[in-house]
């Protein structure tokens, strides 16, 4: 990713009036800060903007400002973008029903650091050296001269905090660590947004965790921890999936443990796997031999 390169986006972005703002199917940290960082640049320029995600947005999330400007249902779509931005997605089917919406002969932007991008789309920036899509969001508005609101830098931090493990995945570089730096002199207060992302369970959500972790299974000699999250646990306690965004991590935190698994049986009856991994395995070939993709120590698929 050069400069040239990352100047065709910014001019691209300057030259649309209408931008349509969306990411993969069932968002994440990630793609939301992403999206809500992207969005406060396009509307300091001017332009008429709305983000469509497919997926509930998971509750931790919902203290981002501006979340509430995140659309999950199509119901009443009437927007005629110019311009359509693609976050974190390796191809436009992956935004599900937005796909969908947008009219053939709409300029398509693909924003994205996962390998196996297809380079869909008329202006495709692709960094598989970036741990986030955070980052290179960061490098375009700090390349367009965009000032950091504390907002949109806690959006930011969201995007990398959440997509490197909170730094622990071996995608963190120097230069995330750096640019997470500078979001800190940005205003960006590091406790406040950990404890909204990753210590604000409810009791209803400590007690289905309960459950999950004795579901936990072992194999490979104590390699392999694998956790199974159902509908049934969930409807007990009037809560959805997207209450529990991250929760594979605790199959991980067992001293001898390289790969955790988690199960999750999903409304059409397909099982939707998420994968983790200490920095020596690969899930995401692992994935890939069930369809699914991600990164070295982050990955997942769906089964039949």
């Amino acid at each position: 990713m050069n400069k040239k390169t990352i100047d065709s986006v910014i001019e691209a972005l300057r030259n649309s009036k209408k931008v349509l703002i969306t990411a993969h199917i069932d968002p994440d940290g990630d793609s939301l800060g992403s999206q809500l960082a992207m969005n406060d640049y396009l509307e300091s320029l001017g332009k008429e903007t709305r983000i469509y995600d497919d997926g509930a947005i998971p509750s931790r999330y919902l203290f981002l400002e501006g979340i509430e400007k995140v659309f999950t249902d199509p119901a009443g779509y009437d927007f005629d973008p110019d311009l359509v931005v693609v976050l974190e997605t390796t191809q436009i089917e992956r935004t599900g029903y937005v796909a969908g919406l947008i009219k053939p002969g709409t300029k398509i932007m693909n924003i994205d650091h996962h390998p196996g991008n297809t380079l869909y789309g008329d202006i495709p920036l692709i960094d598989e050296q970036a741990s986030s899509v955070g980052e290179i969001v960061y490098k375009i508005l700090k390349q367009a001269g965009y000032t950091l609101s504390k907002a949109t830098a806690e959006k930011i931090f969201t995007a990398i905090l959440t997509d490197t493990g909170r730094f622990h995945f071996s995608s963190t570089t120097p230069d995330s660590l750096r640019i997470a730096a500078e979001l800190l002199e940005a205003g960006v207060e590091p406790r406040e947004i950990i404890d909204n992302i990753y210590f604000s369970m409810n009791q209803r959500q400590l007690l289905v965790i309960g459950g999950l972790i004795s579901t936990s299974e072992m194999a490979v000699d104590g390699k392999v921890c694998a956790l199974t999250l159902t509908r049934k646990m969930l409807h007990e306690q009037n809560l959805e999936f997207s209450d529990f965004e991250g929760v594979v991590e605790f199959a991980m935190r067992l001293r001898d443990v390289s790969i955790g698994v988690l199960f999750k049986d999903t409304a059409d009856d397909r099982t939707k796997i998420s994968l983790r991994s200490r920095s020596t395995v690969d899930v995401s070939q692992l994935a890939k031999r069930f369809g699914g993709g991600g990164h070295f120590n982050a990955a997942g698929a769906t089964i039949n």
